[in-house]
């Protein structure tokens, strides 16, 4: 954006200078993007998931150890299994609805990378981390019995703390103060943030037994590529893909 920019403008103009007036002006720079989205169609949704991850884990009871300390993390090929397609549809669509929102180029793709589950036995959390190699990654929330864990993001600009002003603790704070922002596990909700972003998992703290106080979910990564045909660099021959399943796979 020109806004303060020695750029011109598209019809070859200076860019405006915002003036104040003697007034002290503020604005804001080097936001941090969260969606969330709730299915309409989760029930049944969580239901057929639910009986398919369970059917995994007893088949893996292993698992694979990433982030997770206690709990159950299934292998990362979900994407590639016909079981898991209705929820993978419905990342589709929201990458798509991102993507819009975003402002990206109309001739690139949102690519699923990978996709897994996740089984939070009580006590059990995920360690602080970020998906390197990931534009967006996100969860998906199953089955989410009382306080069973939230997700918990940290501000990515660190020396933003190195000196904190005093603040009147009688207001809310500012959003650019916040050091960090925790969301609660909802069932049948979408959360999907750059994968950069540093994040955790709470422990399960449920008061609830056996396999009723497990916390399930679905995490993922997506990557940007160009649709056929629409790759408009002039070196290289773009991406080979392998194991990825791109949106135009679900094109009616």
């Amino acid at each position: 954006m020109a806004r303060h920019s020695s750029k011109k403008t598209k019809d070859n103009k200076e860019p405006e200078t915002i003036r104040t007036n003697g007034k002290p002006a503020r604005e804001f720079f080097f936001a941090t993007p969260i969606y969330y989205k709730d299915l309409n169609n989760s029930k049944e949704l969580n239901k057929h998931l639910l009986k398919h991850i369970l059917a995994w884990k007893k088949r893996d009871e292993k698992g694979i150890v990433r982030s997770n300390s206690l709990g159950w993390h299934s292998a990362v090929d979900m994407h590639n299994r016909k079981e898991y397609r209705p929820l993978l549809k419905e990342l589709f669509k929201f990458q798509e609805e991102i993507y819009l929102g975003e402002g990206y180029h109309p001739n690139t793709q949102p690519v699923c990378d990978n996709m897994w589950a996740n089984v939070n036995y009580k006590n059990s959390h995920n360690k602080n981390h970020c998906h390197p190699g990931a534009q967006w990654s996100g969860v998906y929330y199953i089955k989410t019995p009382k306080d069973c864990g939230h997700i918990w993001f940290t501000d990515p600009c660190g020396q933003r703390h190195i000196d904190i002003p005093i603040m009147d603790h009688t207001k809310e704070k500012p959003l650019h103060y916040w050091r960090e922002v925790h969301y609660q596990p909802i069932e049948g909700r979408l959360i999907m943030f750059p994968g950069w972003l540093i994040h955790e998992v709470a422990p399960n703290l449920s008061k609830l037994k056996g396999e009723d106080s497990w916390r399930i979910s679905v995490s993922f990564n997506f990557k940007q590529r160009w649709k056929p045909g629409g790759y408009v660099n002039t070196k290289g021959k773009g991406h080979e893909a392998g194991g990825e399943v791109f949106a135009s796979e679900f094109k009616d």
